[in-house]
This record gives C-alpha cells, sequence and structure tokens, in this order.
C-alpha cells in the first residue's frame, strides 16, 4: 500500500514525535488530519494551513468518529507517556492509553479504515534478558512489568492484535525505546535527554536517579517515523509487532558525561534515590525490523544529541 493518494489521520499529531510525523506525511499524503486535545502537543507544531485539526481526546467517543470519518489510514501516537504519572494515577493512565486505544479500534473498524499503526513503547521492563526481542516468551514474568504505564500499552496492544487476527481491522504495533530529538521540552515530556540538556543549558546539576548504571536505547526522532512510514505502506506486515531502536546501549552517567561535553556546561552531576518503575537495562532487538521492514537506525547518538542540543539553545533563546 503506497501512502502517496492515502487520506491519514494522526492521533497526538502536535505533540513532539507526531508532529514530526506530520511533516513527512504532508510530503507524501493527499489529506493529513490531526486529533489531539492541546494537553500536551501544541499547534505551533504544526503547519495548520496544511492540515485538517480536530481538537479533541481519544477517549471521546464523538470527537474520534469525525476524527476518522473518510480516513485510510491512522497513526495512533496520542497517549499518556510518563511512567511516574501512570504510578499516581494508574486509572486516568488506562483511560487514556486503554480506554482510548479501544475507542479508536472500534471507530476505525466501522470507518472500514485500512491500517491502523500504533505506538507503543519498550514493554520488556526487567525481564530477564539484555537485548529484548519481540516474540519474547516470558513478557509477564516476576519483575518485567513495573508500572501502570507499561501495563496501559500492552492492553492496547493486545486489543490492536485481537482487532488484526479476530475482527478484521489491519493492524500494525511499534515499541518504541527512548526517543529523543527537536520539539522535545520538559514541559510536555518526561525523557531524560530533554531534561539532561535542559538542566545542563541553564546551569543546573544533572540529577540521576540511582548510581547511573542503568542503560536506555536512545533513537533519534527521523528514525522514528521512517519505522511509521515503512510499517504503513507493507501490507504483509499487518498484524506484527516491531521495535524501533538503534541496538545500541547508553548508561545514564554516560549520557549525563556526552551532555555536558557538547553543551560545556560546568556543573555537577549529582545521584538521588532511584525512582519506582524505572527499568535496568534496555537493548532493542532489531532482528526483525531490520528483516521484515528493512528498517536501521541511521542518526548516530552523538550527533543527534548535538543537533537536539542546538535546537534547545534556539527554543530557549540562549
Amino acid at each position: 500500500m503506497k501512502l502517496s493518494k492515502k487520506s491519514v489521520l494522526v492521533t497526538g499529531g502536535a505533540g513532539f514525535i507526531g508532529s514530526h510525523l506530520v511533516d513527512r506525511l504532508l510530503d507524501r499524503c493527499e489529506r493529513v488530519r490531526v486529533l489531539d486535545n492541546l494537553s500536551t502537543g501544541n499547534t505551533s507544531n504544526l503547519n495548520m494551513t496544511e492540515i485538517e485539526f480536530v481538537n479533541g481526546d481519544v477517549t471521546d467517543g464523538k470527537s474520534v468518529k469525525a476524527a476518522v470519518k473518510d480516513i485510510d489510514v491512522v497513526f495512533h501516537l496520542a497517549a499518556q507517556i510518563n511512567p511516574a504519572r501512570a504510578v499516581g494515577d494508574p486509572i486516568g493512565d488506562f483511560e487514556v492509553n486503554a480506554r482510548g486505544t479501544l475507542n479508536l479500534l472500534v471507530n476505525c473498524k466501522s470507518a472500514n479504515i485500512e491500517k491502523f499503526v500504533l505506538s507503543s513503547t519498550n514493554v520488556y521492563g526487567n525481564a530477564n534478558t539484555h537485548t529484548m526481542a519481540e516474540n519474547f516468551s516470558t513478557l509477564f514474568e516476576r519483575n518485567s512489568i513495573l508500572s501502570p504505564y507499561a501495563a496501559s500499552k500492552i492492553c492496547a496492544e493486545a486489543y490492536c492484535k485481537v482487532f488484526n487476527d479476530e475482527l478484521g481491522l489491519p493492524t500494525v504495533r511499534l515499541r518504541y525505546f527512548n526517543v529523543y530529538g527537536p520539539r522535545q521540552t520538559t514541559k510536555t515530556e518526561s525523557g531524560v535527554v530533554a531534561i539532561f540538556a535542559k538542566s545542563a543549558l541553564f546551569g543546573k546539576p544533572l540529577q540521576i536517579f540511582g548510581d547511573g548504571t542503568k542503560t536506555r536505547d536512545f533513537v533519534y526522532v527521523s528514525d522514528v517515523v521512517e519505522a511509521n512510514l515503512l510499517v504503513a505502506e507493507k501490507d504483509e506486515v499487518n498484524g506484527e509487532v516491531f521495535n524501533v531502536g538503534t541496538g545500541v546501549e547508553t548508561s545514564i552517567k554516560d549520557l549525563a558525561r556526552m551532555i555536558l561535553e557538547i553543551t560545556g556546561a560546568d556543573v555537577p552531576i549529582v545521584h538521588l534515590v532511584l525512582r519506582a518503575a524505572d527499568f535496568n537495562r534496555a537493548k532493542a532487538d532489531l532482528t526483525r525490523s531490520k528483516q521484515i521492514l528493512g528498517y536501521e537506525a541511521k542518526v548516530n547518538f552523538r550527533d543527534g544529541l548535538t543537533e537536539y542540543i542546538d535546537w534547545c539553545r534556539k527554543y530557549y533563546s540562549l
């Protein structure tokens, strides 16, 4: 399926990742519509003259029904994305991530949508494995699911699988690892890259929870967008799930040092008590993503950090 003559909907399209996807879709699609409640997104991220904008929430049936009308492909990025917030408000997290996804799927089925692409997350937690593969068979083993956030995203994935296999709505699930890049701010995101970059640029200490040996797989936003476009145009991947990362493991303390080097900031690194819902290691297994999708992360981490910090300087008028 080619996107060139398709009408597409991006939920959460005014947000960090969603707006980058919208930019790319405008270059190739006939029509782009965005559904966003602007709780974290911002219309300044969008070319409002080139898109159709629906100000609404994925949990609201009326808004979703209007948003999916006459649409061919749906990219679902709207979500509650803060694991720590999910611990404090698991019901609110469920309402957006699980019930909101189900609401979309039901309406997409009724509207005969051709494909539904879900933006999920690294749901592997502290599973007893180093490299995290999509077919990981012990996902629910002890200590693997650490937060209500992961649980709600797994629930959303399960609904997508059922709608694909049993109800005839083609769906694909993408599990993002730690995404970073321009338009990511501490106002709307919980990402450590954004937090460290802002602290360094404003001369504040970089705060690490724990000893800094926990690792993450940091992937640049343009690589995430590319993964979305790849799955949208491949009919043979319907019903599948794919990791989206780099396959490179970076410790939090190494991230902090790199940001200090790039910014030139002379600030201390301080260590705080570990937080709940913080898993130990992350490294995406990209075997299936490479073999089936032809996906491969193209942006080197240090280069991506440098570009992001340059964007931050402009955003914060420094």
